[in-house]
């Protein structure tokens, strides 16, 4: 309950903000320099000269009278509702991802305390060799290296297409407040990945199968009428959970409103985050991305001497809920309730900003002034206990899956006591053609009970930190771009060993007498090249890159373009002894491409090829891995086919 009364008072004190916000906020704190709304219509200056006479009205008759105001009479006068977002369709085709190296001996263990064999960087296609599930692996000399899982597989190729449709709507109830939504629709969704022949998951909606027979499951129940094997299939159906994935068709991701008034603005909901450059808070905004920044929040803007100011008050991790338990199960539209307050995380957010809105910032460029746009932005989360046990049922699972337990299987939650502070810093100047751009940010705190974070129960101390500056210089009006950027991200000691290099499918716990986790991550949304860090390794955490790069783009028409990019990426790790061969380089990138676009229609397509050329890093050298092991690792490819329609 504390913290309960603690948020009304913060929201009580952002509603009191002293200086009133400009409509322009109708975006709230998006990317910096960003395009922000025009201002309210029907409020055109009134061209000054002399008051009219006021016109004599003696003799008035009484139903001539003005009426009164109606009730909706203030709302605005332009559209009410508007919808935008965009439809996407990604092809990829990945060539040697694994980069030659197979399943070794080095065993580990999962959360279960079952043995898994050493996995390759990166999972190898399903026609390649695999080890038992949940035992460990040895290598077969002798056998056909076919068979072999730990052998570089002639295998090499994986790929498919994927689609999404982001609709955005946003309902204007007046010229000062606006609710905005966003939903998914088919979010990610391979194409041909839910064929009829899926009607059903066996021992999840339908019953486990038994036996096999010619590759196919035994028991008729286990089988789906309309196509008993994916050849028969007759239509791809919706993706339902349970039904045929672990997804929905329809995703609602945000909902938040924004309201404007003489004391300020107000923000609340769930809402995407951006900050600065996006290199840790990125809302995923952009065609490609795939992730996004959310956070359930109130917060308040206002603008003092030119600089926005921001409070904000966020809702973290809230622990164990009725929705999780038996209790939500049998009554999913009652009214939630959140278990604990002690195991809730807190986390407030400040932020101050400079930034010169789009038309102001032309005229500055065009005077050849220099322009800085900066920002600081500081946050603070806490958690003083944790909930360690899964949300099942103690037991094996039914015929109908993992059944939600009752609130008296749920074990009393354990102290964590962590604390941690985040300023994120940012910068962009501009001066004539040249545009440059840094932010920095780092994460300082500590876990005082850090469970299963570390071997030894010691108290940890974090101390992460990642960067970004990048240069742009446009030429040959705005036609040709050339620039530069170099970035890193702090890396740990520990590393994961024997799981995937990617850091979204594996966990590193911090081993005896090491107390510091030191990794940073950058969103996975901000994209820097390809391979290596937005599919190897996930996104850029123990690295160091440079990355020179050129654009240009050729004038067809008013409104459309097509555009030839490359460029060059060379990236290093920070700490090398936590890479798989203890070394400094983990290669060079390059990767180019030729977009079109019709900024006219909102119509875009193009292709992406590249190729990665792995180093030392990514090694498996003789003497660190056992015989049968150490394996060179190979080059790998991608090329991808994209179009959309953003509206």
């Amino acid at each position: 309950m504390t913290r309960a009364f603690g948020g009304l008072a913060l929201g009580a004190v952002l509603a009191l903000l002293a200086r009133p916000a400009a409509a322009q906020y109708g975006g709230g704190m998006g990317s910096p320099g960003g395009m922000q709304p025009p201002p309210p219509m029907g409020q055109e200056p009134k061209e000054e000269g002399p008051a009219e006479e006021a016109p004599e009205e003696e003799g008035r008759p009484a139903d001539l009278e003005p009426l009164a105001g109606y009730a909706e009479q203030n709302k605005r006068k332009m559209q009410i509702f508007e919808v935008n977002g965009y439809l996407r369709l990604r092809a990829d085709y990945m060539h040697n991802f694994f980069l030659g190296q197979g399943y070794t001996t080095q065993t580990w263990f999962d959360a279960n305390g079952n043995a898994q064999a050493g996995r390759p960087p990166f999972p190898t296609p399903l026609d390649c060799a695999r080890p038992a599930a949940g035992a460990g692996y040895q290598h077969m000399p002798g056998v056909a290296p076919a068979a072999d899982a730990g052998v570089n597989c002639g295998a090499k190729n994986i790929g498919g297409a994927n689609l999404r449709l982001r609709l955005e709507p946003t309902l204007n109830v007046t010229d000062q407040v606006r609710v905005h939504t966003q939903v998914d629709v088919l979010d990610n969704t391979i194409l041909g990945n839910t064929p009829d022949s899926l009607a059903g998951m066996s021992g999840y909606n339908r019953p486990p199968g038994g036996g096999t027979t010619g590759g196919m499951a035994g028991s008729p129940d286990s089988l789906s009428g309309p196509a008993p094997a994916p050849y028969l299939f007759n239509t791809q159906d919706p993706p339902e959970i349970g039904q045929n994935g672990f997804t929905s068709s329809i995703r609602a991701k945000r909902a938040w409103a924004e309201i404007d008034s003489e004391f300020g603005s107000i923000r609340f909901g769930r809402m995407p985050w951006h900050w600065g450059r996006g290199i840790f808070y990125n809302d995923g905004g952009c065609p490609d991305c795939d992730v996004g920044t959310s956070v359930d929040r109130v917060m308040g803007l206002t603008q003092i001497y030119g600089h926005q100011i921001a409070l904000a008050w966020d809702l973290g991790p809230q622990g164990i809920t009725t929705q999780q338990l038996t209790l939500g199960r049998d009554e999913p539209s009652g009214y939630p309730y959140d278990l604990s307050q002690n195991d809730d995380v807190l986390q407030l957010m400040a932020s101050i900003a400079r930034i010169d809105g789009p038309v102001a910032l032309r005229e500055r460029i065009d005077r050849s002034d220099v322009v800085f746009n900066y920002g600081l932005q500081v946050v603070y989360r806490n958690q003083g206990n944790q909930q360690l046990a899964p949300v099942a049922q103690p037991g094996a699972p039914t015929t109908y899956g993992v059944q939600p337990p009752l609130p008296e299987q749920v074990p009393q939650s354990t102290p964590l006591g962590a604390l941690t502070v985040t300023p994120d810093l940012w910068g962009k100047l501009y001066y004539k053609a040249l545009t440059v751009e840094v932010e920095a940010v780092g994460t300082f705190g500590r876990v005082e009970h850090p469970g299963p974070l570390a071997v030894d129960q010691q108290r940890l101390t974090l101390m992460q930190i990642g960067w970004v500056a990048a240069a742009e210089l446009r030429l040959y009006h705005d036609s040709f771009f050339v620039g530069i950027e170099t970035g890193g991200a702090t890396g740990d000691q520990a590393e994961p060993l024997g799981q995937y290099l990617n850091y979204r499918w594996s966990f590193t716990q911090q081993p005896s007498g090491d107390h510091a986790i030191n990794n940073f991550h950058f969103s996975p949304d901000y994209h820097i090249d390809e391979i290596l860090f937005r599919h190897i390794l996930g996104t850029v955490t123990n690295a160091i890159y440079v990355k020179p790069q050129a654009a240009y783009w050729f004038d067809l028409g008013q409104t459309r373009q097509v555009g030839l990019t490359g460029g060059v990426i060379y990236s290093m790790a920070a700490v090398p002894v936590s890479t798989p061969g203890n070394s400094l380089a983990y290669g060079i990138e390059m990767n180019v491409g030729a977009t079109y676009r019709n900024t006219g229609e909102g119509f875009y397509g193009g292709a992406t090829w590249g190729v990665l050329w792995p180093l030392g890093a990514l090694e498996r050298p003789l003497g660190l891995w056992m015989t049968g092991d150490a394996l060179d690792a190979t080059s790998a490819q991608i090329l991808r086919i994209f179009m959309g329609v953003r509206f």
